[in-house]
């Protein structure tokens, strides 16, 4: 193994290791705000069934 082989190697090993906490919180605030978003979805989307159309309809709570 030359040199410019094991320097290229430690070097991806130290960069892997410093930046991979970083990568790890990115993507656990990704999904948590996914999530929030499939959250909100569902919410507006049961509000939308017929059985929420129909009590509108009949004076019912919105």
């Amino acid at each position: 193994m030359t040199h410019d082989v094991a320097n290229r190697v430690l070097a991806s090993a130290i960069a892997l290791r410093v930046f991979s906490p970083d990568a790890v919180a990115l993507a656990c605030r990704l999904l948590g705000a996914g999530v929030r978003v499939g959250a909100a979805a569902l919410v507006e989307r049961r509000d939308d069934t017929p059985a929420a159309c129909a009590a509108r309809e009949d004076g019912g709570p919105e």
